[in-house]
């Protein structure tokens, strides 16, 4: 059981003797009938959540996560705010990120955008909790939200733009790889422990960069109860030199394409980063894919390869955004040195 917060508060001002506390075990049932009935009604393509996905996401995750509960006085809940946590290497240190995924409030109870409305009287509670630094606490609140939940950490939570998203596309014909050299590529089921190797070698290039080791990895991809996964790696003389992910899905009003859910090649190592491009690019005829999509930051060196393997760039609905919650993390310095993908995010 995951401990209760310090306090339990109501709502001024939202819903009178609404009580706001931190999950405690058992409570996901009530939660995923709220969650699933709020969805439903303002998505006609939403898919149920069920109880093993809402275990797999904060109960599963090797660093960690925190979900506050809005409770009615009849035992229902009003509302949810889910965040997963990220352990993040930052400018040569070991700190947390925390990533809003889950906000949700039940119409019958919400006020909307009103002074204090039951969801950012959630997000603020957290942040009171968890943001700041030092140990369980939290350097830099963020997600990638949609337009609605957007007004609400704006407004009321103080989120900042940290960069307007774009996409990379191209049909798999369209890519050209490029020299593999020697690289030979190999499809695998889990993450080997070796994969926190290339991770250290890869880390500083970045100056944010969340951690990539077996078990967060695994957790991430392997075990996701949902959705499968493609894992390739690059090997040279049979050590790690990079590693991909991909599956087909939908992102961004792109139906039925191939998504690279994560990559992570050094940037002066060309030749692995060729010889994986070529394996998206067969993944991607195999599959019979119209396009392949990613998703990363236009400051990075692997925005550059794609590009300059045939992608092109595109708008989306989202922007990456943040508060940041310790002394010198920025916006402008998480848009020019944070690097991730896709699959830092729970939109595949």
């Amino acid at each position: 059981m995951r401990a209760p917060l310090p306090f339990r508060t109501p709502v001024p001002r939202a819903v009178a003797t609404i009580e706001l506390r931190e999950y405690e075990e058992g409570d996901e049932a009530e939660i995923l009938e709220t969650f699933n009935r709020v969805f439903a009604g303002v998505d006609p393509n939403f898919e149920p959540r069920g109880i093993d996905h809402w275990r797999w996401q904060y109960l599963g995750n090797p660093s960690g996560s925190k979900v506050l509960v809005a409770w009615t006085p009849e035992g229902k809940v009003a509302g949810q705010l889910g965040n997963v946590w990220q352990r993040v290497w930052l400018q040569g240190r070991l700190v947390s990120f925390s990533q809003a995924v889950d906000s949700m409030s039940d119409p019958a109870l919400r006020k909307g955008l009103k002074k204090e409305s039951l969801q950012a009287r959630l997000g603020n509670l957290y942040a009171e909790t968890w943001a700041g630094e030092g140990e369980g606490k939290q350097a830099l609140l963020w997600g990638a939200p949609v337009p609605a939940a957007w007004r609400v950490g704006k407004n009321f939570i103080r989120y900042e733009v940290i960069r307007t998203q774009l996409l990379l596309f191209a049909p798999p014909d369209a890519v050209i790889p490029g020299d593999p050299g020697g690289v030979e590529v190999e499809e695998a089921e889990r993450f080997p422990l070796e994969v926190a190797d290339l991770f250290e070698r890869c880390r500083d290039e970045h100056g944010a960069i969340a951690v990539r080791d077996a078990p967060q990895l695994d957790w991430r991809f392997t075990d996701h109860p949902v959705h499968d996964y493609s894992v390739a790696f690059a090997r040279r003389s049979g050590r790690i030199a990079g590693y991909a992910v991909y599956r087909v899905g939908d992102f961004d009003g792109r139906a039925g394409v191939g998504l690279l859910c994560d990559w992570l090649v050094p940037a002066e190592d060309h030749a692995a980063r060729a010889a994986l491009l070529a394996w998206l690019r067969n993944r991607g005829r195999a599959d019979g894919v119209a396009e392949l999509v990613a998703v990363l930051p236009d400051t990075s060196s692997e925005w550059d390869t794609f590009q300059n393997a045939g992608f092109r760039a595109a708008p989306t609905q989202y922007a990456i955004v943040g508060r940041e919650c310790v002394p010198g993390l920025d916006m402008r310095f998480l848009r020019e040195n944070w690097y991730y993908t896709l699959g830092d995010t729970d939109l595949v």
